[in-house]
């Protein structure tokens, strides 16, 4: 999912988003830690996507309080 469609989603939606997210790379770092993960390139990819849910959420915090 790039950013723009990210940016499109609510708050709740971001927050279900962002778990499933953190599951994955949980996920992905126990099959690497196995030996099972061939791309470990998807790694990378979701760290970027739960730092990316997580500007998102925390720009909208200080547009809401500033």
């Amino acid at each position: 999912m790039n950013v723009k469609d990210l940016r499109k989603l609510q708050k709740d939606e971001l927050v279900k988003k962002l778990d499933e997210e953190r599951k994955s790379l949980t996920m992905l770092t126990y099959e690497k830690a196995l030996g099972k993960l061939k791309d470990t390139s998807k790694i990378r990819s979701a760290k970027k996507t739960v730092a990316q849910i997580l500007t998102i959420i925390n720009e909208r915090k200080i547009l809401e309080n500033g």
